[in-house]
């Protein structure tokens, strides 16, 4: 019995003695399965691994017969081969990374770690993956910026024969688009508008930050209108039904399937932020979402009821993004006193746009009273990465400071020196002899 099997011993009281007993795989894939229930990534993989290691070291039982001389595995309680594909498919649950809040840099290689070797071993076992266990590898990977994973596990599912549909590529362009392949992304396009596969307003989103992200505005302008033809604010639709772009011809019938959606807004406004067009995207937000034009200024008090498109977290956090990276923090602020009068709560998340290493090294002290001012009146937690942020850019502010008051009090010094330079070189001056002829 080796080391990690002895910590999953069963130990059982026989006549007043401890027996240790080897875990079965029936027990393996229980406690895995326990693990998964209560929320314990490492416990859950732990007897996974343990798992694939009996499978491994176990010798196949073989059923010959005078009609079938080819050995049998048998599917006896204490071997693990019957509860490997189960436990293949049940052990992507943590590889959810949607059901991790506050994840780091560090327990995110760890999933990415952990989702690469499940790959190896899926595929050593032939294991079919269905469509939601492709979402969740390619969604680790997306997050992770791996655009090689995600290729990798893409190539697997079209090997394996998975019926991918609409979500599998909205996840794979996603993953695509966070790695900065922008070029598959464009081909994964291509691929699925051949296939006939039917896009989503997810599959539009996208598409519109990928346009966005490779500088062509106009074609992401031209997309969003399209979104917006079937919708009720025909101030955006004017002359949406004309338009048709490459990547979008007769395929199939895309009517009545567009409509803007809250993901396709929230793209826009950040394409509309990343080219820097502050007025056009205030002008969009209050159009979209129906709210006067007041509200945005801060000029209206008590909760205000969106009209129109609902906006939600992720639409005021593009707009306080933007705003702070162009130091109109201001309007980043009224912008977080009209999310929370529309019944959206400022979360750390928000201060943490608002509070960068940028905009503390421009001016510290607005960034600490806007800090102040999210934790007394919101409740806003300040989280510990932005107190770094703040203490780091004091101190290179103190010392620039300091810098500064050296510097002036050197400069008499300095133009003391200066004037006696100059001084001696008029004396040096006036006591040469011309040369003879």
């Amino acid at each position: 019995m080796n080391r990690l099997t002895q910590k999953l011993a069963v130990r059982t009281f026989h006549n007043g003695s401890v027996v240790t007993k080897e875990p079965t795989g029936r027990d393996l894939f229980n406690r895995m399965n326990s693990c998964i229930c209560d929320n314990d990534p490492t416990g859950a993989w732990h007897n996974y691994q343990q798992l694939l290691y009996m499978r491994s070291t176990e010798q196949p039982h073989t059923n010959r017969t005078l009609f079938a001389q080819t050995p049998r595995p048998r599917d006896l309680p204490h071997s693990a081969r019957p509860y490997i594909h189960d436990a293949h498919s049940r052990i992507l649950r943590v590889l959810r990374i949607d059901t991790i809040h506050g994840y780091s840099r560090a327990h995110l290689d760890q999933l990415a770690q952990w989702a690469a070797q499940y790959v190896r071993e899926a595929a050593a076992d032939s294991h079919v993956l269905q469509a939601s266990d492709v979402n969740s590898l390619l969604h680790v990977f997306a997050v992770q910026r791996n655009g090689t994973a995600a290729d990798h596990v893409w190539q697997y599912a079209t090997l394996t024969g998975v019926v991918t549909d609409v979500t599998n590529y909205n996840a794979y362009i996603n993953a695509c688009l966070r790695a900065q392949n922008y070029g598959r992304a464009f081909e994964v396009v291509r691929e699925m508008r051949e296939r006939g596969v039917q896009p989503s307003t997810w599959t539009q989103a996208y598409l519109i930050r990928l346009y966005g992200e490779t500088g062509d505005l106009e074609s992401a302008r031209r997309e969003f209108a399209r979104a917006c033809r079937n919708s009720p604010w025909a101030g955006v639709t004017a002359g949406a039904d004309t338009v048709r772009t490459k990547y979008w011809q007769d395929k199939t019938d895309d009517r009545g399937v567009y409509g803007l959606g809250i993901g396709t807004f929230n793209e826009m406004l950040g394409v509309l932020g990343r080219n820097g067009l502050m007025r056009e995207m205030r002008e969009l937000f209050i159009r979209i979402t129906g709210l006067p034009i007041e509200a945005i200024n801060g000029e209206l008090h008590g909760k205000i009821r969106s009209t129109g498109l609902r906006p939600n977290a992720h639409t005021f956090h593009e707009l306080i993004h933007w705003h702070a990276t162009y130091w109109d923090m201001d309007t980043a602020v009224n912008i977080v006193r009209l999310m929370s009068k529309c019944g959206v709560r400022p979360v750390p998340k928000t201060l943490k746009l608002l509070v960068t290493p940028q905009t503390a090294e421009r001016d510290v002290e607005t960034c600490a009273q806007i800090a102040i001012l999210l934790r007394e009146e919101y409740g806003v937690a300040v989280s510990q990465s932005v107190v770094r942020i703040i203490e780091t850019a004091r101190e290179k502010a103190e010392e620039m400071e300091e810098q500064i008051r050296s510097a002036e009090a050197q400069k008499p010094t300095f133009l003391q020196t200066l004037s006696d330079l100059t001084g001696l070189s008029s004396l040096s001056g006036s006591n040469a002899q011309p040369k003879d002829s």
